[in-house]
């Protein structure tokens, strides 16, 4: 067996003996697409020239910099410190910028948020995060669509909170107010929350909504001590202790901000891998584990939480398809009308890979991101071990075909 690859980002495999060659890449590096050449040199482009800009950027002080960087590309302060942000990226995480300056596949923009989300974690943890960066942003298989940028500083925020020997302190409890105005006969009120707290009171406008009830008539209920609010919620956490957990629709989060919550009905997921099931609507046990597998809506680009997605048939019940994890994915409601109108068609695979293909007839393939999302290693041997486990996964799927 012969291979080449690189150190870092794309690889290709080669396995002597035979004509199989695995390429390995994001679906926007597809080495075919025409367009992919000229969307490289775009950002080549605007990378090195923010490269050339700051070079004597120590000559000037901050507000004059970017003043004149203003003057000279005609951007908002806006972009031009997301300009800045990106170079401060290539400069304090090498690992990025090698496979950066190799390849050019993330804008500016992109760039700018991963250094955003990086800077609030201490620089002594800074290049375990760059490692963990680079094998996110390391494709496992073709036409793999590449994880939004958002998405990636959700990651870092929960790998901070994983490493950091110094952790943030929690927010000050003086920057979370209610400030209230009274004049005349009204009172103007402002409310700022962070945290549990900011999600807490956004379930509680949920609620209201949900019920047709608007939010000062819900207050004043509350007020009057007319209305008990009962929120259920789901929060995911691993068998072992831990600190994290995860919701549908906040992502990970300290399992010690909702320690005064009543857990009424635990279910244990794993027994839900694999289950077929006879009706066409999955049951809750089955729902909550598709949910915690893909994190959210599957379609490329969305990152639609897991609480506001549908749970799609990826081959139709009335096709034959299976209730059960392998052909469920999660969907918003408009990528859900997409692939029912056609526009869209899917397939998944025994590693919940789904490969999505538009009208253009080109591949782009999503990964799930939730905590259940199956974890393979990256490389040469890692690369093998997915096509062992990909014939195996399709045989069994065979089997239920058959049934």
């Amino acid at each position: 067996m012969s291979t080449k690859q690189g150190k870092l980002g794309l690889k290709y495999i080669r396995f002597s003996g035979g004509n199989m060659i695995t390429k390995v890449y994001f679906s926007h590096l597809n080495p075919s697409d025409p367009w992919v050449h000229l969307n490289i040199e775009l950002i080549k482009t605007a990378h090195q020239m923010w490269v050339s800009l700051l070079v004597k950027s120590e000559e000037f002080d901050a507000d004059s910099l970017i003043t004149e960087l203003m003057r000279i590309t005609g951007y908002s302060r806006r972009e031009v410190n997301n300009g800045i942000n990106a170079m401060a990226a290539m400069q304090n995480l090498p690992l990025l910028r090698e496979i950066q300056e190799r390849y050019y596949f993330l804008n500016i923009y992109y760039l700018s948020a991963i250094m955003l989300a990086v800077a609030k974690g201490s620089k002594e943890i800074w290049p375990e995060l760059d490692r963990r960066i680079v094998d996110a942003l390391t494709p496992a298989v073709a036409d793999e669509a590449m994880m939004q940028s958002a998405t990636l500083a959700r990651h870092i925020k929960r790998w901070i909170y994983e490493l950091d020997p110094t952790p943030p302190k929690p927010p000050d409890a003086k920057r979370d107010y209610v400030r209230a105005q009274m004049k005349d006969d009204v009172t103007y009120a402002q409310i700022r929350l962070s945290g549990a707290n900011r999600q807490r009171f956004n379930d509680l406008l949920r609620h209201w909504s949900e019920k047709g009830t608007d939010l000062v008539n819900g207050l004043v209920d509350i007020l009057k001590e007319n209305s008990q609010v009962k929120i259920n919620k789901y929060l995911y956490t691993p068998h072992e202790e831990s600190e994290v957990g995860w919701m549908p629709d906040a992502g990970f989060c300290n399992i010690g901000d909702y320690l005064d919550c009543e857990m009424s009905i635990p279910k244990d997921l794993d027994k839900f891998k694999g289950r077929v099931e006879e009706g066409y609507r999955p049951s809750e046990g089955l729902i909550a584990l598709v949910r915690a597998r893909d994190g959210h809506c599957r379609f490329p680009g969305c990152c639609v939480p897991a609480s506001k997605c549908q749970v799609d048939h990826i081959v139709p019940w009335k096709e034959g398809g299976k209730t059960v994890d392998w052909n469920l994915q999660l969907v918003c409601q408009r990528h859900h009308n997409m692939k029912t109108d056609a526009r869209f068609s899917a397939e998944i695979n025994g590693l919940a890979e789904v490969k999505w293909i538009g009208p253009l007839d080109v591949p782009m393939v999503t990964k799930p991101t939730g905590p259940l999302a199956p974890i393979m290693p990256r490389g040469r041997w890692g690369q093998i071990l997915r096509d062992r486990m990909q014939a195996r996964f399709e045989r069994i799927r065979d089997q239920h075909r058959d049934t």
